[in-house]
C-alpha cells in the first residue's frame, strides 16, 4: 500500500511534524506501506526517517482546472500513485484535480475559520467540496461549518517513546538540581527574541532555562523528546505546542501568535477542557488500516 501525506509547511516545521507523526504511527502499528511526505518546507531534512518530496508553491493559474495537470504537484502525486492520499490544510492546491486521482482521499483539518474553506479568486470563488474526499477528519476539537468526523490531536511521540529524565538532562547539559524551563518560540524569526525579556524572570526564580527555537542559534528538535526533564514550557499556541503539552500534561505558558486562517485563542480555550490518552496519529493509522 502506498500512503502519501501532502501539506504546505512553507514557513516552518509545524505541518511537517504532522506528517512525521503519521509516519511514526504507521510504523508503530506495523502498517505494511510505502509512506511519503510531500511538502514545501525548507526543512524537509528533519523528516529524514521518511521518504519526502519537496514541491514548489504553485500559483492559482498553474493549479487552475485548465493547467493543473501540468503542475509539479499533480505530476508528483500522480507519479507516487497513492492508494491513500492524506491532504492537510491546503485543500485548494489539489482542488482542481484530486477527483481524478486514484485511491482513497482523506482531508485532515486542523482548526480553521470557515472562511478558509472559501477562497475568492478572479475567476470565481473556490469552495471546499467534501464530496471529493472519502473522509473529512478534524484533527483537533473545533467547530466548523464543514461537516467533519473527529479524532484526537496528532502528536509526534507516544508517552513511552521520549527520553528518560536522566538521559534528557544529560543531553541538555543539566544536573537536575533546579527546575527546568524550556523557552521555545518559533514561527517567525522575530518571535524568539520578542518574548525573551518578558520571561527573563524565570532564571531569577531558580529555573535552568533552555532557550530553543527554529530561528535560534541552538535548536533542539524535537523538543518533545526532552519533556521528562522539563518542568515548564514557554511557547506559542501552535498545533504541536498546545497538543504536545496537553498530551504530556506539561505546565505551559503560551504566547498567542498571529497566524493565517485560525485563532490560537480558540485552540487554547478548547484545550482547557479536552484531554486525551490515545494519540490521534494512532487513531488515523487504524483508519488507514481499515481502508
Amino acid at each position: 500500500m502506498r500512503v502519501v501525506f501532502y501539506t504546505s509547511s512553507t514557513s516552518g516545521v509545524g505541518r511537517l511534524v504532522t506528517g512525521m507523526s503519521i509516519g511514526n504511527a504507521l510504523q508503530r502499528r506495523g502498517v505494511p506501506c510505502k509512506y511519503t511526505i510531500v511538502h514545501s518546507s525548507p526543512m524537509g531534512h528533519l523528516a529524514e526517517d521518511f521518504a519526502t518530496v519537496r514541491v514548489p508553491v504553485e500559483t492559482e493559474e498553474e493549479l487552475s482546472p485548465a493547467r493543473s495537470r501540468k503542475s509539479v504537484l499533480f505530476k508528483t502525486l500522480s507519479k507516487l500513485k497513492p492508494d491513500v492520499l492524506l491532504v492537510n490544510h491546503t485543500w485548494f492546491m489539489v482542488h482542481s484535480f484530486i477527483a481524478g486521482l486514484p485511491g482513497k482521499k482523506l482531508y485532515l483539518s486542523d482548526q480553521a475559520f470557515d472562511g478558509h474553506f472559501r477562497v475568492p479568486l478572479p475567476s470565481g470563488e473556490l469552495v471546499f467540496d467534501p464530496g471529493r474526499y472519502d473522509r473529512v477528519i478534524a484533527i483537533e476539537p473545533f467547530d466548523s461549518a464543514v461537516p467533519m468526523e473527529r479524532i484526537n490531536p496528532l502528536v509526534l511521540r507516544n508517552r513511552d517513546e521520549i527520553l528518560p529524565r536522566e538521559k534528557a538532562l544529560k543531553r541538555l547539559g543539566l544536573d537536575g538540581s533546579k527546575p527546568v524551563a524550556l523557552y521555545s518560540l518559533s514561527g517567525r524569526p522575530e518571535y524568539f527574541d520578542q518574548f525573551r525579556e518578558k520571561y527573563s524572570y524565570l532564571e531569577g526564580e531558580g529555573y535552568d532555562v533552555v532557550y530553543t527555537g527554529t530561528w535560534s542559534s541552538s535548536w533542539i528538535f524535537p523538543a518533545v523528546d526532552y519533556f521528562n526533564a522539563i518542568d515548564l514550557i514557554v511557547c506559542g499556541a501552535g498545533y504541536n505546542q498546545v497538543w504536545e503539552a496537553n498530551f504530556f500534561a506539561k505546565k505551559a505558558l503560551f504566547e498567542l501568535l498571529d497566524v493565517h486562517f485560525s485563532d490560537q485563542r480558540l485552540r487554547l480555550s478548547a484545550s482547557e477542557n479536552f484531554h486525551f490518552d490515545i494519540n490521534g496519529a494512532d487513531q488515523l493509522a487504524d483508519i488507514i488500516i481499515g481502508i
